[in-house]
């Protein structure tokens, strides 16, 4: 059974995008603009991956991780950004590190990001 998704993305066309690939694959996602938003979700649905935006407004993905790490420590999730202070491909990865299962930078090819969903359900904690 493939895992349950949580998007969380406050560009509108881009998480729709993202929402479509996702479930023409056969996933089943849930999707929000917001952490705050994935927070009250997360406890009511069970939830196997978070991919969420790192620049949001109100809560951005570094501090969503952060919340849903205490609360789901075995949840698996993926960073991805667009830029901003985020440019350097490089002090992204040792940024997020503690926080995410794996990073992509946007824009991305829906197989990459495919690429690590299966990777992500392969490894230990994802039904």
């Amino acid at each position: 059974m493939k895992p349950k998704i949580l998007l969380v993305d406050d560009d509108d066309g881009f998480r729709a995008s993202l929402f479509t690939c996702l479930t023409l694959e056969g996933y089943s996602v849930i999707e929000t603009s917001n952490g705050k938003e994935a927070l009250k979700i997360l406890l009511d649905k069970k939830i196997d991956i978070l991919i969420t935006d790192m620049l949001m407004p109100w809560m951005d993905g570094v501090k969503l991780s952060i919340e849903i790490g205490k609360m789901y420590p075995q949840l698996k999730t993926i960073g991805i950004s667009g830029g901003g202070r985020l440019n350097d491909s490089e002090s992204v990865r040792k940024m997020s590190k503690p926080f995410f299962s794996t990073f992509l930078k946007k824009p991305f090819e829906v197989n990459e990001l495919l690429e690590k969903i299966i990777a992500l359900e392969k490894s230990d904690g994802v039904s």
